[in-house]
């Protein structure tokens, strides 16, 4: 009678999840158990050619005089300053 035992080979070793073997020496069956393949995401055909780029993708979104008040704005979040949070 065949009695199934749940084990990980890891370079050369068996361990075992639960119970062993009751024997030190056995045949073994061994059934590799792989992850399924990813399947590719496909976007639906009623969806070809219907993206749009708007607007210059090199340009800024926003201006520079806005980036360095953010970065001020994040700088005094950072120390602390709780009226930087408004």
């Amino acid at each position: 009678m065949l009695k199934s035992y749940e084990a990980i080979y890891d370079h050369g070793k068996i361990q075992w999840l639960s119970e062993s073997p009751p024997n030190e020496r056995f045949k073994i069956i061994v059934v590799v158990e792989q992850p399924a393949p990813r399947k590719r995401r496909v976007p639906p055909p009623e969806l070809k050619g219907s993206i749009q780029w708007i607007g210059d993708p090199f340009e800024p979104v926003i201006s520079e005089e806005e980036w360095e008040a953010s970065f001020e704005r994040t700088a005094r979040q950072l120390e602390g300053d709780s009226e930087a949070f408004k």
